[in-house]
């Protein structure tokens, strides 16, 4: 691992001392990405499990409005028989009991239905429990009940609701099929897009153009990589050192972020897929390696700190406002209605585009969707070797020591 020379042991491939003082000096910047990362997907899963409740909350009251629409049916039918006026509007009011009672009888004979005054209420008092307003059902059925009794001018087909809104929608411009769509939308798929693929990316993306810019350029640029190089260390050894510690740090981070997002998921979802949420979080840190270890190339390739930042900043606000872009052309956009599918190409000129996050989500599901495997080694590789190519370059090369 080193030399002894008369001024003491050489370090060759790795330094201690320079790693803690990487620690000592990027501390509080690390720390503050970490509690933002945390606070992030905290948020995010907060925010998913409200979506999934509303989305997922309203229950079911098909069978209560059946049997409601049943007795309004009766009614309407024995009013047209015998030309009285019963109606719910009436029965909810305190209306004769008797006379509902004894058209329920009469009703119940002829068509064989169980009908009865203490079914009504029963029935009013189910469907009451739905969020819609018993008036609102009423209407509809009013409707319904109307358009039963007509067929088209011109076509002579029969006429329902259903028929109805469809048509009066599809004039107003709404598409049908996209309001199925949005219905069965998952929006937990919609929010890790967003979330792996934009917002959760931005301030890791910050710390690695940082600190490599801080590890390696900015040392030459100052002149203490004179000073760092003068001890018994190494170019080897600083490149090596600066590597790890590239390594290490979003290593960390990322686990930090994954350990606090099963945490929140298990205490705001009833179940939780921890070997796909590991998944996403690895996908992650192969992600920020592949940035980074551009981002230590050109640290170590250029001599100012200012066309260092220029060239690792510059890729990183690409990589992230192409992933933004390329969201809007995601097909969990675009089947809603919210994006553009052209806008997908931007997903072809960022290396976001090789997280797909959708099919890491399936890692511990029944239907594993294995799509993401060559993607993330096509990471891993851009990683090594830009991570390679600047550590030999740094080596190599003339200092302006």
């Amino acid at each position: 691992m080193g030399q002894t020379r008369e001024t003491g042991k050489v370090t060759g491939v790795f330094s201690g001392p320079l790693f803690g003082q990487n620690l000592k000096a990027n501390w509080a910047l690390c720390l503050v990405i970490a509690v933002i990362m945390v606070l992030m997907c905290v948020v995010m899963n907060f925010a998913g499990s409200m979506m999934s409740a509303t989305a997922g909350g309203s229950e079911d009251y098909s069978e209560e409005q059946e049997e409601f629409y049943v007795y309004l049916g009766a009614l309407a039918a024995y009013d047209a028989m015998t030309q009285a006026n019963l109606s719910y509007g009436d029965f909810a009011q305190g209306g004769d009991r008797d006379a509902y009672e004894q058209a329920f009888n009469l009703l119940s004979q002829s068509i064989g239905e169980d009908l009865s005054v203490q079914g009504f209420q029963e029935a009013i008092d189910d469907l009451g429990r739905s969020d819609v307003p018993l008036d609102d059902y009423v209407r509809q059925f009013e409707y319904a009940y109307a358009l039963a009794q007509s067929t088209g001018v011109f076509s002579g087909d029969e006429l329902d609701l259903e028929t109805m809104m469809d048509t009066m929608l599809g004039i107003a411009g709404v598409d049908m099929g996209l309001m199925d769509t949005m219905e069965e939308m998952d929006p937990d798929a919609l929010l890790n897009s967003m979330y792996f693929t934009g917002t959760g990316l931005l301030p890791v993306f910050l710390l690695v153009v940082l600190l490599a810019n801080s590890l390696v350029v900015d040392k030459v640029d100052r002149g203490s990589m004179a000073y760092l190089l003068s001890t018994p260390t190494k170019r080897r050894a600083v490149a090596f050192t600066q590597m790890l510690f590239m390594l290490v740090v979003p290593l960390v981070l990322c686990a930090i972020a994954c350990v606090a997002r099963i945490a929140s998921t298990n205490a705001l979802y009833p179940e939780t897929n921890a070997a796909g949420i590991l998944a996403l979080y690895v996908g992650m840190y192969l992600l920020v390696e592949a940035v980074a270890g551009l981002c230590y190339f050109g640290s170590c390739v250029f001599n100012r700190s200012g066309a260092s930042l220029a060239f690792g900043g510059g890729l990183a606000v690409w990589f992230f406002l192409a992933s933004l872009l390329g969201i809007f052309g995601s097909p969990n956009l675009v089947d809603i209605g919210m994006g553009v599918e052209a806008l997908g190409v931007f997903n072809n000129l960022t290396l976001v585009g090789l997280y797909d996050t959708d099919a890491l989500a399936t890692v511990g599901t029944a239907a594993v969707d294995y799509a993401f495997a060559w993607k993330l080694c096509a990471l891993a590789g851009v990683a090594a070797v830009a991570y390679v190519a600047g550590a030999v370059r740094f080596c190599k090369r003339d200092l302006p020591l």
